[in-house]
């Protein structure tokens, strides 16, 4: 199932990166679209930091391929968020890390009621 997700995500980033648009909307696109992909399996499958590491390697690769990313440019910038100067791409690790707590959160909320 891992290397299924991981496929379909890499595809849906090539896909948003084939399109001409603008860089602010392919990167929006690429949290939306192609993170999402992971949304739900972060709970179930046991995902390992350097998988989601690898996977944000790879994102990177595709965007300096893709003319969105310098090789050489500041890789924290692409996942600051827009208002604060970055290019606001969303960090696996980071979107693993809060779907975990927002599920740790719920399943307390409902052993309380």
């Amino acid at each position: 199932m891992k290397e299924k997700l991981k496929k379909e995500y890499l595809r849906r980033v090539r896909l948003v990166l084939g399109i001409e648009l603008s860089a602010k909307n392919k990167i929006q696109p690429i949290g939306s679209l192609a993170v999402s992909v992971f949304g739900h399996s972060f709970g179930i499958i046991n995902w390992h930091q350097e998988e989601l590491q690898n996977l944000d390697r790879k994102t990177r690769k595709l965007l300096t391929i893709h003319g969105q990313h310098h090789q050489k440019a500041d890789v924290d910038r692409l996942y600051v968020p827009r208002k604060q100067g970055g290019r606001g791409l969303m960090q696996l690790e980071a979107a693993h890390a809060v779907e975990i707590t927002k599920l740790v959160e719920y399943v307390d909320r409902r052993k309380t009621h």
